[in-house]
């Protein structure tokens, strides 16, 4: 971590930039819907005191959007990434 800013999870935000790549990728009309998804976690991420249960909740939101979407997370190269968000702990 960058002792500048020592409260960032330089982890969780690799994870969602794969995520963010993976959409973009898509090159979906409905992009941006996902991205303010992502944006709202990674800011979760940046912030102390970090709220696993909103990281989680926010993943779930995610999973869900790619389900309405038909979209599978493992196809698009993300699962073991979104899965590891649910999970936050």
């Amino acid at each position: 971590m960058r002792e500048d800013l020592p409260d960032i999870d330089e982890a969780g935000l690799r994870k969602i930039s794969r995520i963010d790549r993976a959409i973009v990728k898509m090159r979906r009309a409905d992009q941006g819907a996902f991205v303010s998804i992502t944006n709202a976690i990674e800011h979760h991420l940046e912030i102390w005191p970090r709220d696993a249960e909103t990281i989680r909740l926010l993943a779930r939101a995610l999973q869900a959007f790619l389900a309405a979407r038909g979209i599978d997370a493992k196809t698009a190269g993300f699962e073991a990434q979104l899965k590891s968000l649910t999970e936050y702990s």
